[in-house]
């Protein structure tokens, strides 16, 4: 009986710890808000770069555009690790993974083979929604 006890007690510590870490996992998602238009910080102008993520909280596709060249793929978060798999025929040199860290709300770091210490802000969209009035009737 008392084994019981103790496996059930042991058992509701681990639903609590593995539900916890879930949504601290969701709320450090949502902070990084990583879905929308990321431009590279410090750049001259012909040298532009940008990285585009669509989709969810922790995957999606991206449009990476590096000058004039565009990259297109799927991208997936683990962890800190951001992964860019470019379609085929694009970039063909498989994933690319980086080193993802959040500096403050909109602005991102992101460490890697071919973006070494990167930052990244985030740039709204030019689309103004409009309020409508209220419904006469």
């Amino acid at each position: 009986m008392i084994v019981w006890l103790l496996v059930g007690g042991v058992a509701l510590l681990c639903l609590h710890w593995a539900r916890k870490a879930r949504l601290a996992r969701l709320a450090w998602l949502q902070s990084l808000n990583l879905v929308g238009k990321w431009e590279c910080a410090g750049q001259p102008a012909g040298m532009r770069r940008s990285l585009t993520l669509s989709g969810d909280l922790a995957s999606g596709s991206y449009v990476a555009k590096d000058g004039d060249a565009t990259h297109r793929g799927d991208w997936r978060l683990r962890g800190q690790s951001l992964t860019l798999q470019p379609k085929e025929g694009d970039c063909g040199e498989g994933p690319l993974h980086y080193e993802l860290r959040l500096f403050e709300a909109g602005k991102i770091g992101l460490d890697g083979a071919d973006r070494q210490r990167e930052v990244y802000v985030k740039r709204g969209s030019n689309v103004i929604p409009l309020r409508r009035g209220p419904r006469r009737g």
